[in-house]
């Protein structure tokens, strides 16, 4: 008795989805290397201490790229010799027609939980910059979102914003000892913006 032919297997199906090749991929990768190459070194001269006048000029010519790539980072006031020794906060009051003014603080850092601290340090930071800042236009940005978000939560029509500014000046160990982490002492509010709605 003769034994039944079996068909020959079917090939596999053709992968509609082309990979990639070794090629491509290789020189795909030192393409990415050669932009990290180029980024860090626009970055080394911000990175490291000033010691020659040469030094101080590549910065300023480097300066122009980095502001306008956004990588620059801003000043590192975090070591000697001369490290932040300054605290700041910024609150508001705000008016509104026929009552009584209220306040608005911002967040204390002291206070906040170690989660919070983590959540909202860019927060935070944008404060800090705020009050540092010397751009008028950023103080009545904010200005705006604040009276946006305070009228957002009543019916009462708000007629000027106050942007003040508290600072914490914390004195060399040897004239003026302070515990570690001790709670601010702020001076009395500087005004820093005087902001009134646009009535139409």
């Amino acid at each position: 008795m003769a034994k039944p032919r079996h068909a020959p297997p079917a090939p596999p199906p053709s992968n509609p989805v082309e990979t990639p090749s070794a090629t491509g991929a290789y020189y795909n990768r030192w393409l990415v290397y050669g932009l990290l190459t180029v980024l860090g070194g626009l970055m080394l001269p911000e990175a490291i201490p000033q010691y020659t006048l040469l030094h101080g000029r590549v910065r300023e010519w480097f300066d122009p790229v980095l502001d306008f790539t956004g990588l620059w980072q801003g000043e590192w006031e975090l070591f000697a010799p001369s490290p932040d020794h300054v605290n700041l906060r910024i609150g508001a009051t705000i008016g509104w027609q026929g009552f009584e003014s209220t306040e608005w603080m911002q967040p204390d850092w002291h206070n906040m939980s170690s989660w919070d601290r983590t959540r909202y340090f860019r927060q935070m930071s944008y404060y800090d910059n705020l009050a540092r800042t010397e751009n008028d236009q950023a103080l009545v940005a904010f200005c705006r979102h604040l009276a946006r978000e305070q009228s957002a939560q009543t019916d009462k029509r708000l007629t000027s914003i106050t942007l003040f500014l508290q600072r914490d000046v914390i004195a060399p160990p040897d004239e003026r000892w302070r515990v570690a982490y001790s709670a601010p002492q702020f001076a009395e509010r500087q005004t820093l913006k005087v902001w009134v709605p646009n009535v139409r």
